[in-house]
């Protein structure tokens, strides 16, 4: 079995939008989000994945960490390292 480490970062995005006083809650299902979210989320996957293909001997495969792909999107990053 070969030896393994592993690194983890984390890129958090907290999207935010303030409402006036009067406003009555979530009970409008976050409309101010619906389009731009999922938009958000795809363009920031779709460039962190760009980003490691440029890069020499890495490849990029999604991994599944139980919670939905509307709230979390997990890539694993694996580096291809030579024994010599």
């Amino acid at each position: 079995m070969p030896y393994v480490e592993e690194r983890e970062f984390t890129l958090r995005l907290t999207l935010r939008c303030e409402f006036p006083d009067d406003y009555e809650g979530e009970e409008d299902g976050y409309v101010w989000a619906q389009d731009e979210v999922p938009a958000v989320a795809s363009d920031l996957v779709r460039a962190a994945v760009q980003m490691l293909a440029k890069r020499p001997g890495w490849k990029v495969r999604p991994t599944n960490r139980g919670r939905s792909s509307e709230d979390e999107v997990a890539l694993m990053a694996e580096r291809i390292v030579d024994a010599k």
